[in-house]
């Protein structure tokens, strides 16, 4: 069919349609000019889904026409942000129904082109046939992360021990931003290049995500060899890697973890997984990129680890078994009167007796099963507060977030249903965001709060003073408020120079905020120091220990019930 758009349009459609088809290694390539109201097809998917012709209108189909029913939502979610400049990229799985009638698993992925005002302008990617491709990478040509899922879960429970490293390179958009996503690709090529020459024979590489790659070591090599070998990767990041004459010098990341002969039956990949990634970002965000090796990095040594997260997994599953709410008393400072609770949760079965959250959160916070904990923990701690409100009706609430759950594009949609559902007041919630919050986009970050803004929602960073970032963080995001690091109270008693630095960290944020909140006030000495402060409220086991909503009742309501 004939192109009824401007010849320098059509031009640059075709120049990135052809750009993205030289790397689509079978995959199907879609390209919008959003100006120029024209989609590029590649002829594969014409003659699959029986479209008009490889250049389309935009106006003339809707794809959505082509998708299952139940993915259309999904699809039109994505699309309009991508349209209006508020999403960069996609990545979505759906079912499209092909020329046979018949309707097939795709992925789709691509990104955003601007123009020089900023404008959306091309917007393509790749639509790959899970049926076909599901364990290949596209652009490295790697085994991809099904792939390495498949190949770890044929390791767990057999006798031949193992190590899995993560390796990869942060801030790697920074490279697409600059020289574009063919550029970025190519570098990625040499990567995976890289990393497989200096891995050879000794194991399988896989590009899991991103600029993220996974080794399977087995048998022959020890554990001091496969850090020996992310070291010699981590050295040859940083010496640079060459695309084009432009040399790109790359930091590198890498976490390691063992298994096992006679690992328990019911371990699986998924939370192997959680604890490598885990132990990878451990080393990007607090190792300066050394590696971190999981078996000895947390509380639970080796195996035992592994079996109390897949434990813990397996609960999430099974409607969160074993898992009770609990809540920390939020007190005012000027009068120590009562002003809402903190909920916590922990959990706990026959084997392994009650535990902390500190002791598994950090290793699930990344793993997508977190969404169906996060979820569990609003819905419940909103439904508690109801209870609560009915004898105080100004009972303020807050619940830790984390940076999962503000990844997904239906958080603020779940909230707004629970708060509609159990018919809690959203003023008087308050939302504490985790420190691995801060990593999330700038923008997102913004918008996200806004969203929350607009239903009176509060904002609060937690662990306030914790590092720099928490400090770049209320310098950039509209918070509401802050509470600060439990170590601050600690000290304050012992050392007047620790009181000191409290002192001027408070004054910092209250040029900001409103409200300040300080953690871990457990004994009258602390109390008395903290008063001294610019706070505004405080918890701790001077006031209570952390209670069940009927314990809360009974403590704090007790009168009001007779």
């Amino acid at each position: 069919m004939g192109v009824n758009m401007d010849p320098l349009q059509k031009q640059m459609l075709d120049d990135v349609f052809d750009a993205f088809s030289m790397l689509s290694n079978g995959a199907i390539v879609s390209m919008m000019h959003v100006q120029g109201n024209t989609t590029r097809w590649s002829p594969a998917g014409v003659e699959l889904i029986g479209l008009s012709g490889e250049y389309i209108e935009n106006g003339s189909m809707d794809w959505a026409d082509y998708l299952h029913p139940d993915d259309r939502k999904r699809y039109y979610e994505v699309m309009a942000p991508l349209i209006s400049g508020e999403r960069h990229s996609y990545d979505l799985a759906y079912r499209v129904r092909t020329k046979s009638g018949e309707y097939m698993n795709f992925r789709a992925v691509g990104a955003v082109l601007r123009d020089e005002q900023g404008n959306s302008s091309l917007i393509g990617g790749l639509l790959i046939n899970q049926g076909l491709t599901e364990m290949t990478d596209p652009v490295t040509v790697l085994p991809n992360a099904n792939a390495f899922n498949k190949d770890l879960g044929d390791l767990i429970g057999s006798n031949d021990p193992f190590y899995a490293l993560q390796v990869g390179t942060g801030h790697f958009n920074d490279i697409n931003n600059i020289h574009g996503y063919s550029f970025g690709n190519r570098v990625l090529q040499e990567m995976a290049w890289l990393i497989q020459d200096t891995v050879k024979s000794r194991g399988k590489v896989y590009r899991i995500k991103e600029a993220t790659f996974a080794v399977l070591f087995v048998k022959s090599v020890s554990r001091d060899q496969a850090a020996a070998i992310y070291d010699h990767i981590r050295y040859l990041f940083q010496r640079g890697i060459m695309v084009n004459g432009v040399k790109n010098i790359l930091s590198a990341n890498g976490g390691l973890i063992s298994g096992f002969g006679g690992m328990n039956s019911d371990s699986d990949a998924s939370y192997i997984c959680s604890c490598l990634n885990y132990a990878y970002e451990e080393s990007m965000q607090r190792s300066h990129g050394d590696l971190v090796d999981f078996n000895g990095s947390i509380n639970y040594e080796g195996t035992a680890s592994l079996d109390l997260i897949s434990r813990i997994r397996d609960c999430i599953i099974n409607d969160c078994e074993g898992f009770r709410l609990e809540y920390d008393p939020v007190i005012g400072v000027e009068n120590e009167e009562l002003k809402g609770a903190e909920a916590s949760i922990f959990w706990e079965d026959e084997k392994h007796g009650r535990v902390s959250p500190d002791d598994f959160i950090p290793l699930l916070e990344r793993d997508l099963i977190f969404e169906e904990l996060g979820d569990f923990i609003l819905e419940n701690a909103l439904k508690d507060s109801v209870k609560l409100m009915t004898y105080d009706p100004g009972f303020l609430l807050c619940v830790n977030v984390y940076r999962i759950q503000l990844d997904s594009d239906y958080f603020i949609e779940n909230l707004l249903k629970l708060l509609s559902e159990t018919g809690f007041p959203s003023g008087q919630l308050s939302l504490k965001f985790s420190s691995d919050c801060r990593f999330i986009g700038i923008d997102r970050m913004r918008k996200i709060i806004e969203k929350l803004h607009e239903h009176k929602i509060i904002v609060i960073i937690d662990d306030f003073g914790s590092g720099t970032d928490s400090i770049g963080f209320l310098k950039s995001e509209p918070v509401d408020a802050v509470s600060l690091s439990r170590r601050f109270a600690e000290g304050i008693t012992d050392n007047e120079r620790d009181f000191k630095i409290t002192d001027s960290l408070i004054k910092m944020a209250a040029a900001c905020v409103d409200h300040i909140n300080m953690k871990g006030v457990d004994s009258a000495e602390i109390l008395e120091r903290a008063k001294q402060l610019n706070l505004t409220t405080m918890q701790g086991k001077y006031f209570s220990e952390k209670l069940t909503s009927d314990d809360f009742i009974e403590k704090y309501y007790s009168e009001q019930r007779k």
